[in-house]
């Protein structure tokens, strides 16, 4: 944190409140869980933001219109994985788990950056790399083992913790392309693209096969829904939307390297929001856990690792 010390008061602001945005971004979907389907989440929350976000990014669009022509596909393929497929899986790990183990697994995204580097063969990591790695991995672990200090008979692996690891490895799949070749057009616009991609190819087909297999939407149905609204619309203007703006904003001025480590403050915010809202318990041996995890992190990011500073988790 010390080289972010020196950067504009505006942007380390702006840096904390994307880590605070995107760690209550789980716990706000944890809480209407039982109230809204899944499919019904993912589309209405991209279906606000990109509502938001597309006259925003407009005038970028059109200047930069030729680099998207000659990288649709790219910008497909990434909004299919970064957006599409892993918002799915992030928000079915926070609808099958507790919101708290869903933000301290989401934060190993940097860990899974650094061995995708590694098993495809572009990076040889570092001595303490593999051990960030190793202590992370530990941390995980213990998360998963919900504190319970008897060795293997209290690990429990559910549904909810695969879907959190995996969308973890699919942003890590999404932030280590894009530092291995740059599409070339500002993160605003690649923001939208990549959103709007992951929408048509995503969230409306999940949403259409969901409708059309009965599913109820309360949002379409005619039901008082209130409460629930109100949380899509913060999860779709706030952790969505202004995450990913205070996100850009923030990194432009400081850089992706030093404005990494702000998203440490992220799994924080899960466990503090998750704990002080939903009544959520977090054990001794899981918050030695999540410690670890962010110790590993910390570890891991400072000796060269470069794609694994930068990535954002929105």
């Amino acid at each position: 944190m010390a080289a972010a010390a020196k950067a504009p008061l505006s942007a380390i602001l702006a840096l904390l409140a994307t880590a605070l945005l995107w760690g209550s971004n789980h716990t706000a979907a944890r809480a209407i869980h039982d109230a809204l389907p899944l499919p019904a989440l993912v589309f209405w929350r991209w279906a606000i933001a990109l509502t938001l976000l597309l006259p925003i990014a407009l005038p970028g669009l059109l200047r930069e219109r030729a680099a998207i022509r000659r990288n649709a596909g790219r910008i497909a393929l990434l909004g299919l994985v970064g957006v599409g497929l892993f918002s799915v899986s992030l928000y079915a790990g926070a609808y099958l788990s507790p919101a708290l183990e869903v933000g301290l697994l989401n934060a190993t995204t940097p860990i899974w950056v650094l061995l995708i580097a590694t098993f495809v063969g572009r990076m040889r990591p570092r001595l303490a790399q593999i051990g960030g790695i190793l202590i992370a991995m530990a941390g995980v672990t213990l998360v998963l083992m919900k504190g319970m200090p008897t060795g293997l008979a209290g690990f429990h692996f559910g549904a909810g913790n695969l879907f959190s690891i995996t969308a973890a490895v699919l942003f890590a799949f999404y932030t280590y392309s894009l530092g291995q070749n740059p599409i070339g057009i500002s993160a605003l616009s690649l923001t939208a693209l990549t959103a709007l991609a992951g929408f048509v190819l995503v969230f409306c087909p999940v949403y259409a096969v969901f409708l059309g297999l009965g599913g109820q939407d309360p949002f379409t149905s005619g039901f008082r829904v209130e409460p629930v609204t109100l949380t899509v619309l913060y999860i779709a203007a706030g952790p969505t939307l202004l995450g990913n703006l205070f996100w850009i904003y923030g990194a432009a001025r400081v850089g992706a390297a030093r404005a990494g480590p702000f998203l440490y403050f992220s799994p924080l915010a899960t466990v503090a929001l998750s704990a002080t809202l939903l009544g959520e318990t977090i054990t001794p041996l899981q918050m030695i856990g999540g410690a670890a995890i962010l110790a590993g992190l910390w570890i891991s990011t400072q000796t060269g690792a470069g794609p694994a500073k930068a990535a954002p988790s929105p």
